[in-house]
């Protein structure tokens, strides 16, 4: 294995862009090593076989289990090659793109068998789909994640020491297994394949494509998770001017003569029943709350910091007319606990004082469809 494999291995380590837990936006990057298995390729010893490779990606949750993602990875690999073949040839030179001549003969040395070491060196663009297995099979979210990818891409071979460049459309493939380390930071390992096409290399052998294996080690960064959804200074801005719609009950004492034929009792409070105190709406097939509703949590918070022996309820929905009831059910699940969550992480509300529960779209608690993708928070007096 040459120095700049284990240079490559050590920085996918410790790389990290500063830059999506599975609710928004999200970059990933790393390194590692790669391999070709183009024509003659077993040919070259298996360690002078393994380049480094690096990945860089940007993707969106679209839905809790789905996500879209653009990834640019490359840099170079190592093939082996006889005189037996065509070869692609640069046509300013004499005119013609193909020819029996490999022009990398001239740039390389030639072994004794007669093979000389195809040097590439190349980038690959692709839009993948990658689904969360532990949320689609366990709805789950927990540390530990693993994601099948799926994608097509564009690869561009440069001209490097008598290999032509060349473009080619990409099939790619990958397994990425990840853990969260931080909130919205998760080290990631991946293992990627590209069917890329018979003349990617510069030589036509009548193979259909020429596979490429890589695995890659590295960061995935998320940005929602990275910011908070209320901060600190905007709460005790808010405090100050939100309106709250509690009834505050005062008893005031005066001092009046008592005569033996009157009795004076004093008034017994009434129990309140629980009523509606906030909605908080949602996006079609999101589980993150929508933009622009800080005040609404501020107002939740106000009330159980004026009250402190109140609960709250939080009653997830989902609109019936998209979506089947079973997969209505644990969106609405995943609503509630993207609320509560927020509710004591980032609002320190004591997870005791809050109950929730998914509805699904048994219930319509709106006429209007989409309003149904809500969180109702219930006020529940003590």
């Amino acid at each position: 294995m040459n120095k700049k494999t284990i240079i490559s291995l050590m920085l996918g380590g410790m790389s990290l862009l500063p830059a999506s837990a599975q609710n928004g936006w999200f970059v990933d990057a790393g390194g590692g090593v790669q391999t070709i298995f183009s024509s003659d390729a077993r040919k070259l010893d298996f360690g002078k076989r393994l380049t480094p490779s690096y990945t860089i990606g940007v993707g969106k949750w679209i839905t809790p289990t789905l996500a879209m993602r653009l990834q640019i990875g490359g840099y170079s690999l190592n093939g082996m090659s006889t005189s037996e073949g065509l070869y692609l040839r640069d046509p300013q030179t004499d005119g013609s793109i193909f020819g029996t001549h490999d022009p990398v003969i001239d740039n390389v040395t030639v072994n004794p068998d007669g093979t000389y070491r195809h040097y590439l060196r190349y980038v690959n663009a692709h839009a993948d789909f990658m689904v969360s297995l532990s949320r689609l099979l366990f709805s789950g979210q927990g540390k530990f994640d693993v994601l099948p990818a799926v994608g097509l891409g564009y690869a561009r071979s440069f001209a490097y020491r008598g290999t032509a460049a060349t473009n080619s459309l990409t099939a790619n493939f990958s397994v990425m297994a990840k853990y969260k380390v931080m909130k919205c930071l998760d080290v990631n390992l991946e293992i990627g394949s590209a069917l890329m096409p018979d003349h990617f290399d510069g030589r036509i052998t009548g193979k259909k494509y020429e596979p490429t294996l890589g695995a890659t080690l590295g960061l995935s960064y998320n940005f929602n998770a990275a910011k908070p959804y209320v901060k600190k200074e905007r709460i005790r801005k808010q405090r100050r001017e939100a309106v709250v719609d509690t009834v505050y009950m005062v008893e005031r004492i005066v001092e009046r003569p008592v005569y033996k034929d009157r009795i004076v009792e004093k008034p017994v409070a009434k129990k309140q029943n629980p009523f509606r105190l906030a909605s908080i709406s949602f996006a079609y097939a999101s589980a993150k709350p929508s933009a622009k509703q800080d005040i609404v949590f501020a107002n939740i918070v106000e009330y159980l910091n004026q009250n402190p022996s109140a609960r709250i309820r939080l009653d997830g929905y989902a609109d019936k007319d998209t979506g089947k009831a079973r997969t209505n059910l644990m969106l609405s699940i995943h609503r509630t606990d993207s609320v509560r969550n927020i509710l004591i992480e980032r609002c320190g509300i004591a997870p005791s004082r809050i109950e929730a529960q998914g509805i699904g779209s048994n219930a319509q608690p709106y006429e209007n469809n989409k309003l149904n993708r809500v969180v109702i928070v219930t006020a529940i007096p003590e």
